[in-house]
């Protein structure tokens, strides 16, 4: 036997050493971290029931569900059960050092994500959840269904009237009708510097021809027209209209001579099938108590978008 053979003999026999040594503190190591199989699924105590499903408390502390066989349905590894519905079990856990509320099946695969701090039941089936990290508000129905495809500031319900407000909007809902029917909606649209037209539309039928979207579209084409007259600049009136109407639309010099301090005297109005008319008044208290009426004029186009068609604006006589 050559010394190169004796070297490699001996080089393997090193490496079968070494390989035993690692399996047998991979057997034989009782300090390494088990927490994982230390869940302990007994049943201390039977702490609610949701009809047919009762909650428990293990010998962890922690809640999980029977079902009506007294099997465990929910393994117990939640802080807390707050409600179970036919298809979703509603769970906190505690996750980044925070308690956040979700939604598991009965298969325990999450449905509604834990996100939210709060879960509140507000009457007629509705459950309002708000976001851990922005403190958004989701509605969701008696399922955990989003009532709504957008999230809010701020939801309250009374006497059946849901009460939302999203990013100056007010829009009030009558829950005596499924789905939810839009009765009023409230809007803050700015008309010059650091002055903003509250506007509200509660007639039904301009609800039931004009959706929320064309009404936010009419609050943001009042914004955007309102800087291009106090700007004299009319470059961007593709926002708002098409391009007929630019002409029509570029008023320079109107608002020059006035430096409004309030804004009142709104009405709406349907001038034909598919037209309307915005009026509102700016009022300056100095130098000359200056008034001017402003007719804005909106019409939806062949793909049924609104669009800005012609303004008006005219001193107004003091009342």
């Amino acid at each position: 036997m050559n010394s190169q053979t004796k070297f490699l003999i001996s080089m393997l026999l090193i490496v079968v050493i070494v390989l035993c040594v690692v399996l047998t503190r991979f057997y034989f190591d009782v300090t390494k971290n088990t927490e994982s199989h230390t869940r302990d699924s007994r049943v201390e105590s039977v702490v609610r029931s949701f009809g047919e499903f009762q909650v428990f408390c293990s010998a962890n502390g922690s809640y999980g569900l029977l079902n009506s066989d007294l099997t465990v349905l929910i393994e117990p590894d939640w802080l807390e059960i707050l409600d179970v519905t036919e298809n979703m079990v509603l769970v906190s856990s505690r996750i980044d050092n925070q308690v956040l509320i979700g939604g598991i099946d009965y298969e325990e695969n999450v449905v509604l994500p834990l996100v939210f701090r709060s879960m509140e039941k507000l009457g007629d089936g509705f459950h309002l959840g708000i976001v851990s990290e922005d403190n958004r508000c989701i509605l969701y129905d008696k399922n955990y269904q989003p009532v709504f495809r957008e999230s809010f500031a701020s939801v309250s319900y009374h006497n059946k009237l849901l009460t939302l407000e999203r990013n100056g909007e007010m829009l009030y809902y009558d829950t005596a009708e499924q789905p939810p029917a839009l009765r009023c909606a409230e809007f803050s649209s700015q008309v010059a510097e650091n002055l903003n037209l509250n506007w509200k539309i509660a007639n039904q039928f301009y609800l039931s021809e004009l959706t929320l979207q064309d009404l936010r579209s009419i609050s943001h084409m009042i914004a955007a027209y309102m800087q291009m007259l106090r700007e004299n600049n009319f470059v961007n009136l593709q926002e708002v209209t098409s391009p007929e109407y630019f002409s029509i639309l570029a008023k320079t010099g109107m608002l020059d001579h006035i430096t409004p301090d309030s804004a009142d005297s709104f009405s709406f109005s349907q001038r034909a099938s598919g037209a309307y008319d915005f009026a509102f008044r700016l009022c300056s208290s100095a130098p000359e108590q200056q008034k001017i009426k402003i007719h804005l004029y909106f019409r939806k186009n062949t793909e049924n978008q609104l669009i800005l068609t012609a303004a008006d604006l005219t001193s107004a006589a003091e009342e």
